[in-house]
Order: structure tokens, then C-alpha cells, then sequence
């Protein structure tokens, strides 16, 4: 392979003239069948996270007050679980790139997830539990990296920002529909938590139909096929910008340790089981309200400076959990956790595919979602240790600190850039 030149990831690409701006406002693409692609990848992801949500929000507590496992083995098992999710994505990543497709994967990731949802309701051991819960994460790792390479393939260039945060809208609106509707569910049918269960697994379905009928591969991958073999050196020809930004990114995920932390929080609290769910619905609805506009802003305006400021919003948000003794203070808390994602996690994946050609796409989201993986890791355990000798206040004490020390390189960054 030849090799690619990758222009400075802080640049902003270059603008389309007012004309063209204006016959692209509401595309993704120039192409009809691929903005049906991207409409269909973005529903997809919205009823395969309602389906998440509807286990999730309401699993740590089935856990711990059903199955009698600890908040470590909690935090542990999460994030092994996460783990071996993003060494999935990393992977899967770099496969898409070497044979130059992503449906397969997409398709093979679905179809999994939708087969764990099944195996949810039956599950009567902590065990059962954590190998079901680590297939279904590795059923998301192999369909993610391929994901957002396809999202970033049918995006223009000009408007990846708005690609991103359109779909980042719609996932986190399917978390939010998927933790509601678990709330109705807990509330109608006394906390009966496999009928929530059994019930996620039709979302996954409509997920998987909405993925086999609509999506289609994007232009590119029709026309750019392998002319030479995909080497793993050629990992090499990703900028020094990228290797920056996944630097500053995966110090940030330490202190994304995992939303099952907040269902714990808020029960300490005093909020109700069946209740808890509304909590994660409320986190979403402003991540999903926030995520757009963000994006389509990140098409206008310095990219890392609203990444700044989002990292900033997540020191603050911990800072108030961590001293959250009312239900106020955790809504309040949660709230700015939500106002955070949206800021951040289109964003995130924005700068990250930024000028980085076809080829290498999913591989730079694979080795993205790898260091994710491992930090992520770390912090869950660290996390779930935390809580387990000081309490839970104390894993949003370690968030802090990592989200201000992330803060902190991407500012030292910057600063030498400018030198």
C-alpha cells in the first residue's frame, strides 16, 4: 500500500460553497440509496440500544438483591465484559479494513446480541449471567468498529460531524425508550424482572430486520477494493494527531467507568427499584437532545474546544455525585453526565476519522475501541474496589480525577502545537 498522507486532525476539512451547503443540509450523502444506509444504520442502533437499556438498567440490582453478588464482582464482571467488547471491536476493525466490507460484521454482530437477549430471562446464577453478558458484548465489539467505519464511509466529509451526532441521537434516544418502557414494565408487573428480559428481545429483532433490509454497503467500499494486501504496519501511516487525540480520549475513559454504578448510587440514595430505570432514561434524553446540535456545530466550530468543554462538564459531573446525598443532587448529577455524553461521544468519534482515508477507517476505530477496552477495564474494577472500601461516592472521586487529568493533556497538547 502507498503511502497516505493524514492531514493535522485539529483543521477543520475543507467547506463546501453556501450552495452546496444548502442542497446538502439534510444528507449525509450524494447518493440516495446510502442515505437510506445511514437512516437504516441509525435505527438500527436505536432499537438494539432500547433493547439494551431494557436489560441493563435494571441488571446491577438484579445482581445484587436477586443473585447476592457484591458491588466488585459487579464492577469486575462489567468490566471484563467491556473489555473483551472493545478487543472485539478492535478486530473486527481491522478486519473490515483488510477484506474491505462491513455489513458482514454488522450483521454477524446483531445477530448475536439478539440470540444473548434470549438468554437473559432464563439466567439463575452470576455466572450464567456474566458469560451471557460478555457474548453480548462481544456481539457489539464485532458490529461496532465496522459501524461507525460504514457511518463515516456514507457521511460527507463536510457534514460527519452531523453524520455522527445524528446517529449518537437516535442510539441514546433508544436508551432512554429502552430504560422508560423497563420502568413501565417493573412497575406493572411488581418487579418482574424476566418479563423485562423476554421483552427486550423484540427490539433486538426489529434491530436486526431494519439491518437486513435497508443498509446496503456505501459507494466506496464498491469501488474500493484491494488492490494490495492489508498489512498490519500499515497502522504506521496514522497520523501523530490521531495518536494524540487517542491518547487524551483513552486517559478520559478511566473515568468512564460503567452506567451500572449509577443505579447503586441512587439507591443508596433512597430512589425505589422501579424507579431507578428513569434515571438512566433522563441522562439520555439529554444526551440525545445535545448530541446533534453538537454535532452539526462541530461542522462549523473548533472541534476541540467543545471537546474541552464537554471533558470539563464530566470533572463537574462527578465532582456533584460524589457529594450527592438528595435526590436532587443526583438528578442534577445525572443530568450533567448526560449533557457531557452528548458533547462528547459523536465528537469523539469525529475527530478521530478525521482525514483518515478509506483503507484506514476501521482500523483506526478498531485500535480507538481497544485502548477504550483496557481503560475501561481498569476502571470498572478500580471503580467497583473503590466502592466496595469507601463506598460508592468514592469510584466518582476516581472519575474526577481522570477526567481533570485528561483535561490536562488535551490543554499540554495544545499548548506545544502552538509553541
Amino acid at each position: 500500500m502507498s503511502r497516505i498522507s493524514c492531514p493535522n486532525i485539529s483543521k477543520p476539512s475543507q467547506q463546501l460553497s453556501p450552495e452546496a451547503k444548502k442542497r446538502h443540509s439534510f444528507k449525509v450523502s450524494h447518493n440516495g440509496t446510502e442515505n437510506r444506509s445511514f437512516l437504516g444504520l441509525s435505527w438500527m442502533s436505536f432499537f438494539i440500544s432500547t433493547s439494551s437499556l431494557m436489560i441493563f438498567a435494571i441488571l446491577p440490582i438484579f445482581l445484587k438483591e436477586v443473585l447476592g453478588a457484591s458491588t466488585l464482582k459487579i464492577g469486575l464482571m462489567e468490566g471484563v465484559a467491556i473489555g473483551a467488547s472493545f478487543l472485539a471491536k478492535f478486530f473486527a476493525g481491522l478486519l473490515s479494513d483488510r477484506w474491505r466490507t462491513r455489513k458482514p460484521f454488522i450483521l454477524l454482530g446483531t445477530t448475536g446480541s439478539f440470540l444473548t437477549r434470549l438468554l437473559f430471562p432464563i439466567a439463575t446464577s452470576v455466572g450464567f449471567v456474566f458469560w451471557t453478558r460478555f457474548a453480548d458484548r462481544i456481539s457489539k465489539g464485532v458490529r461496532s468498529a465496522p459501524t461507525d467505519a460504514l457511518i463515516a464511509d456514507l457521511a460527507h466529509e463536510n457534514y460527519r460531524g452531523k453524520g455522527f451526532g445524528l446517529r449518537q441521537a437516535l442510539y441514546t434516544l433508544g436508551a432512554a425508550f429502552g430504560a422508560s418502557l423497563a420502568t413501565v414494565l417493573m412497575l406493572s408487573s411488581n418487579n418482574d424482572y424476566r418479563l423485562v428480559f423476554w421483552s427486550a428481545s423484540i427490539a433486538a429483532f426489529l434491530s436486526l430486520a431494519i439491518l437486513i433490509v435497508f443498509v446496503r454497503p456505501s459507494e466506496q467500499e464498491n469501488t474500493h477494493k484491494p488492490t494490495t494486501r492489508w498489512r498490519l504496519k500499515d497502522i504506521k501511516l496514522l497520523p501523530i494527531s490521531y495518536w494524540k487525540a487517542l491518547a487524551v480520549i483513552t486517559l478520559l475513559m478511566l473515568a468512564r467507568f460503567s452506567e451500572l454504578f449509577l443505579p447503586l448510587k441512587a439507591k443508596d440514595i433512597g430512589w425505589s427499584i422501579a424507579s431507578l430505570p428513569l434515571l438512566i432514561a433522563f441522562m439520555d434524553v439529554i444526551h440525545a437532545g445535545v448530541a446533534y446540535p453538537i454535532g452539526n456545530l462541530a461542522d462549523k466550530r473548533s472541534r476541540k474546544k467543545l471537546l474541552f468543554l464537554g471533558m470539563l462538564m464530566f470533572v463537574v459531573a462527578h465532582l456533584v455525585l460524589m457529594r450527592a446525598d438528595t435526590i436532587l443532587l443526583s438528578i442534577l448529577g445525572i443530568g450533567l453526565l448526560g449533557l457531557h455524553m452528548g458533547m462528547t461521544q459523536g465528537l469523539i468519534k469525529t475527530l478521530l476519522i478525521e482525514d483518515i482515508p478509506f483503507e484506514l477507517r476501521g482500523t483506526a476505530f478498531g485500535i480507538f475501541n481497544l485502548a477504550s477496552g483496557i481503560a475501561i477495564l481498569i476502571a470498572n474494577t478500580l471503580a467497583g474496589y473503590l466502592a466496595d472500601i469507601w463506598g460508592i461516592s468514592a469510584s466518582f472521586a476516581g472519575g474526577a480525577v481522570f477526567a481533570a487529568a485528561a483535561c490536562g493533556l488535551l490543554i499540554l497538547f495544545n499548548l506545544r502545537r502552538t509553541a
